[in-house]
């Protein structure tokens, strides 16, 4: 056997990273985070633009917000929530899809071989989309209006997560090809380069640049940088698997005990960011600063967000299998919700008016009541307020999960695009 089959035997001998119940548990966490941040987000978004020096005598639902600075501070959290939820969904699908393709793209037929495989992956997005388009249908004509139902705009920019998605993944094939090509290491340090620059530029739409964010279209290059940044994101997951790929015997016991393999140290870098990001926000939430305080946060830009979710990515991957994360009942539980990400994001992205018209109306006469009460009393209702919206989203997002686990997912196993 010359060099050249050892290095590719080599390759296809390494063992796969192992979908253990930690990186499940990390899809069921992004869920509830993205749910979270959607049911705070116009309030935040309301409040920040209001500012701490802008209330008047008889303040407004959003004014309470901004004039109260926990209540400030917590939804600037609850915006980082989100933004990282978004990475990691494409951050988890980079890190299993890419190592994967890039280890089989030695084979003669490589090319021939992903199309099948592609396009079912794209498949599953397209039926997804379907199923659940049909279904909002279905619920605009006869249960209640919903906005834009229908339009090239709802099927299109409503859903611009998952046809980036989509092409993340027809994308992959080429992607993993053109990264064993160049070769691992040199692919990480032009990462590098490339993550650089894009949150340079993100730092920049963020704090100097926001324009219009409701009336951008896809000819607006900051629209188009939040589809690098997401593409950045789905890459350097998948080079963070081949490095851990690369880097262990059996998929179970590395070679060398890296930092990045190391939970311990993993978790208290994690607490150190935790602690400096909270006396950020605690600093700019003092000192009235609402705009800088948005754009901490702003959409794709966060490069805490990114920080946080590799971390995250990492603390999940190097924790290994033979660690019970929880007893057989709820790792069912975990199992059966993370699968349902995907048909999440659909849903709340062409229904959302179905469960936030009564959770805004509920979250609204709370806010209500706090205009009426004295300072001890805006305290009380105030805390009902991120209490009731917190738990709704995490209903919410429960039960979205739990429909799709029996509407979604049986009808990709009967197609055949799923196991």
């Amino acid at each position: 056997m010359n060099s050249t089959d050892s290095r590719h035997s080599s390759k296809q001998t390494l063992a796969k990273p192992p979908r253990n119940q930690h990186i499940e548990m990390l899809r069921v966490l992004a869920i509830m985070g993205i749910a979270v941040f959607h049911v705070f987000l116009s309030w935040f978004e309301q409040s920040a633009g209001l500012g701490a020096q802008n209330l008047s005598l008889v303040p407004s639902h959003a004014q309470v917000l901004a004039g109260s600075a926990p209540s400030m501070w917590l939804m600037s959290l609850i915006n980082l929530l989100g933004s990282w939820g978004n990475h990691v969904f494409y951050m988890i699908s980079g890190f299993f899809l890419i190592p994967s393709l890039a280890e089989y793209s030695h084979q003669f037929d490589y090319w021939r071989s992903q199309v099948i495989p592609t396009l079912k992956r794209v498949a599953i997005v397209v039926v997804s989309v379907l199923l659940y388009g049909i279904v909002a249908l279905m619920v605009n004509a006869w249960l209640m209006p919903l906005p834009g139902a229908g339009t090239v705009s709802w099927w299109g920019m409503g859903l611009e997560f998952i046809w980036l998605y989509l092409c993340f993944v027809a994308l992959a094939p080429l992607i993993a090809w053109v990264i064993e090509r160049i070769g691992s290491n040199a692919a990480q340090w032009i990462a590098v380069g490339v993550l650089i620059s894009v949150y340079a530029l993100n730092i920049y739409i963020a704090y100097a640049s926001q324009g219009d964010v409701y009336g951008r279209g896809l000819s607006d290059w900051r629209k188009q940088m939040s589809a690098v940044t997401y593409l950045v994101s789905f890459i350097f997951a998948g080079l963070i698997g081949q490095r851990i790929r690369s880097t262990s015997v059996g998929g179970n016991e590395p070679k060398a005990r890296q930092w990045w393999r190391q939970p311990t140290i993993l978790v208290e870098l994690i607490a150190v960011m935790m602690l400096v990001l909270l006396m950020i926000t605690g600093i700019l939430v003092s000192r009235g600063e609402y705009t800088l305080l948005y754009a901490l946060s702003f959409k794709s830009t966060s490069l805490i967000s990114f920080v946080f979710a590799v971390l995250a990515l990492l603390l999940c991957a190097s924790v290994q299998r033979s660690v019970k994360l929880a007893a057989r009942t709820r790792t069912h539980v975990i199992s059966a919700l993370a699968p349902g990400i995907l048909g999440f994001y659909i849903a709340q992205s062409l229904m959302h008016a179905v469960w936030f018209t009564p959770c805004y109306a509920v979250m609204q006469t709370i806010l209500g009541r706090a205009v009426e009460h004295s300072e001890g009393g805006i305290a009380l209702e105030l805390c009902a307020f991120f209490i009731f919206g917190i738990l709704f989203a995490l209903v919410i997002a429960t039960v979205l999960c739990i429909i799709d686990h029996f509407l979604r997912q049986p009808l990709l196993r009967a197609l055949h695009l799923a196991k």
